[in-house]
């Protein structure tokens, strides 16, 4: 582990009072519980480590023998981690990873985003009323311990939304739809929009955007 570069992380649990049930809120992790995996270094240490995703944060975290939770300070000197058959990629200095899904000859590659809603207002008997508006919270506990003032009367949840991308040389390519998607394969926008019509895609779907991905990069090959 001394191989890893890190700094000390509040663990999770810490950030809430018994107003803000786990149960209800759930944690942002992107797994229920920290797996066994490998970070690989770009100088060619690999490091066994339990690890996860803090997917509000953004940051890869892992677990010491105490249960302390700390996070990698420095992910670009990162090649990849390794989580059981999952692989992550280090895409900015600020800790965020996108995972790598295969689609057949090619792949893109997912981040997945958790944000706190609102779900409503303490009403009268214990009940909740729906806000007139939703309040959005990208986080509310930095890895420095800044916090998001909370409302105590207030029922909050989890969601979580999927951002795709190409990597085009050093750089990502966003889509979120079939016509987003047939830009980045110049050339077959209009079989790719007639694919996603025909197959009824959900892009909300991971396993369905890798079909589609998995069918450009056959218009390629094929050609």
């Amino acid at each position: 582990m001394k191989s890893i570069r890190l700094c000390f992380c509040l663990l999770l649990s810490a950030c809430f009072n018994s107003l803000f049930a786990q149960e209800e809120l759930g944690n942002g992790m992107l797994f229920p519980q920290f797996e066994q995996g490998i970070v690989v270094f770009k100088n060619g240490v690999r490091s066994s480590a339990s690890l996860n995703y803090n997917m509000i944060q953004q940051k890869m975290l892992f677990l010491e023998a105490d249960s302390t939770v700390l996070e990698i300070l420095k992910p670009l000197e990162i090649s990849v981690v390794i989580i059981g058959e999952r692989r992550f990629l280090p895409v900015t200095s600020g800790g965020v990873f996108y995972e790598v899904i295969q689609a057949g000859q090619g792949s893109f590659f997912v981040k997945q985003k958790a944000t706190r809603v609102s779900a409503g207002k303490a009403a009268a008997f214990g009940g909740y009323s729906q806000t007139s508006s939703v309040t959005s919270y990208s986080s509310w506990q930095s890895s420095t311990g800044t916090t998001v003032k909370l409302n105590p009367d207030e029922k909050f949840r989890l969601i979580t939304t999927c951002f795709y991308y190409l990597k085009s040389g050093n750089s990502y390519k966003r889509f979120s739809s079939a016509k987003t998607l047939g830009k980045l394969f110049k050339g077959y926008e209009s079989e790719i929009a007639k694919f996603a019509n025909e197959q009824s895609l959900d892009f909300e779907k991971i396993d369905d955007v890798a079909r589609i991905v998995e069918y450009g990069y056959s218009l390629i090959s094929n050609s």
